[in-house]
């Protein structure tokens, strides 16, 4: 028998993996037992057993955690996503940038969310913001910019021809598209344009990391094509598409509201109706081919509607509880 043959995995106790990643024994328990981070195995002592590839992940969380992330915002990410979040952090720490970075943003929350926040996003300095191309072209008539961004929930020829206008009128070198969802087909073609695409939401490390891919050009896979899913129970969903709760203001306020206790809740629901609002708009404008394409499409958007007004009761009454202004 050979040695390859007889070789065993690697193994570790909780007390090699704090060695290793520089976490608490405590700290790898909660982080397992409370946010599903790793589920190790057990010795036959009833002793916690690591493999190689839960060292990893507990090491990234760590360093991602350090420089400012919430666990609970990135424990069940995949340990691709977390690799790269790591080298977009490595990046944004070793890339010489110039010492103020004027920047114009046009969106519907992108622009609060920013705004309010300038003073971490150094040295991105926020010269414009708006929520309507019309009013930031005219500002941008009179002000030069270094980067424009676009936040849209859809990806389309149409937000990237905004865009470039946009980028012409500051005399921006720089553009960035963040997208709620898109085509595979036009992520990839974009893609090999000069301009740097993005998926919403993005936390202020996400837009500090952005800025720095469209100075440095470092590659990214985050721009990766929406998942596609199958085999969904057919609903029978009639009726009105129920109205909005929420503006898009709204929103950003109440994702940005500080609560009572220890809790994201407000910021991740807000995120979610959000995220299914731009899904609602794109199955509603999305291609067809046939008759068959098209009644897919308007149970796409039924569906996403009524998911979309189930999350909004929930963070109408989440809000009600904490006393959260909106």
């Amino acid at each position: 028998m050979t040695a390859h043959a007889t070789q065993k995995p690697e193994r570790y106790g909780i007390g090699a993996v704090a060695r290793l990643t520089g976490l608490t024994d405590h700290t790898i328990r909660v982080w397992e037992r409370r946010y599903g981070a790793v589920v190790a195995e057990r010795a036959a002592n009833g002793r916690r057993i690591y493999n190689l590839r839960d060292v990893e992940k507990l090491g990234l969380l760590k360093q991602l955690t350090d420089s400012g992330l919430s666990i609970g915002m990135i424990a069940n990410n995949d340990i691709d996503d977390l690799r790269e979040r790591a080298e977009r952090i490595t990046a944004l720490a070793s890339a010489e940038l110039p010492d103020t970075i004027r920047v114009a943003v046009l969106g519907e929350l992108l622009p609060t969310h920013l705004k309010k926040a300038e003073t971490r996003l150094a040295p991105l300095k926020i010269a414009l913001a708006n929520g309507g191309a019309s009013q930031l072209a005219a500002d941008l008539e009179r002000e030069t910019v270094d980067v424009v961004i676009v936040e849209v929930p859809v990806l389309d020829d149409e937000a990237v021809r905004e865009l470039r206008k946009l980028m012409k009128l500051g005399e921006a070198p720089r553009g960035i598209l963040v997208y709620g969802f898109g085509r595979s087909g036009d992520v990839e073609r974009l893609r090999a344009q000069d301009i740097v695409l993005t998926r919403s939401p993005l936390s202020l490390d996400d837009v500090h990391a952005a800025v720095v891919r469209v100075y440095s050009r470092v590659p990214s896979r985050s721009a990766r094509p929406p998942a596609t899913t199958a085999g969904a129970d057919d609903w029978d969903l009639e009726g009105p598409i129920p109205a909005r709760r929420f503006s898009q203001q709204q929103l950003a306020r109440l994702g940005m509201a500080s609560t009572s206790i220890d809790c994201e809740c407000p910021q991740h629901l807000a995120q979610l109706v959000s995220a299914l609002s731009a899904f609602e708009v794109y199955s509603a404008q999305c291609a067809n081919r046939d008759d068959e394409d098209a009644a897919l499409h308007r149970y796409l958007h039924r569906t996403s509607a009524a998911a979309r007004s189930m999350i909004e009761r929930a963070l109408e009454r989440v809000a009600a509880t904490e006393n959260l202004e909106y």
